[in-house]
């Protein structure tokens, strides 16, 4: 059995994102995604915070240890990139960084219970 990969394109790619995110609406301006951009940086800041000191209270390397470290340095990965002059670029980006919140979230709420 041979597999063969097709090249993509990444207008074609760009286009099918762009095509996905409108299925949902319309983009948010420019102002709202630097609104947005800005404060979940913030939330992330918070919670990293509380996430490493979670981790600090937790066995070495058990996995509410390793859950709570990787999600963390996830979010501040996320926080590294700036938001994109365009549109598109910025839904995307903090789109991201709203996953790393609601993981940051799910993680802490899991390592209270």
């Amino acid at each position: 059995m041979t597999h063969t990969q097709q090249a993509v394109d990444a207008a074609k790619v760009s286009d099918l994102i762009a095509e996905a995110l409108g299925a949902t609406g319309l983009l948010p301006s420019m102002a709202r995604l630097e609104e947005l951009d800005r404060l979940l940086r913030a939330e992330i800041g918070q919670l990293v915070v509380v996430a490493t000191r979670q981790a600090d209270a937790t066995p070495l390397r058990s996995r509410e240890w390793y859950a709570l470290v990787q999600a963390a340095e996830r979010a501040e990965d996320a926080a590294q990139y700036q938001l994109g002059a365009a549109p598109l670029a910025g839904a995307i980006h903090v789109g991201e960084l709203a996953r790393r919140v609601c993981e940051l979230h799910e993680t802490l709420k899991a390592g209270e219970a």
